[in-house]
């Protein structure tokens, strides 16, 4: 999903759709992948907004080399 109108709310919006769906709250390598390209501030600000309404614990963080 290459596309420069992603932001902070397209992670909040597939988050949020996708733990509806499934109950689970995507990891951060799913994120990465499904928003290849985006700045990493956004997907980050996506992360903590869904976190801070949603209330779920945070995502799985990958580990950074």
């Amino acid at each position: 999903m290459m596309d420069s109108t992603l932001n902070r709310w397209s992670v909040y919006e597939y988050m949020k759709h996708r733990f509806l769906r499934t109950g689970q709250v995507p990891d951060q390598d799913e994120l990465q992948a499904e928003f290849a390209g985006i700045d990493q501030t956004e997907l980050l600000e996506g992360i903590a907004e869904f976190d801070a309404i949603v209330g779920t614990g945070g995502v799985q963080h990958a580990e950074v080399d």
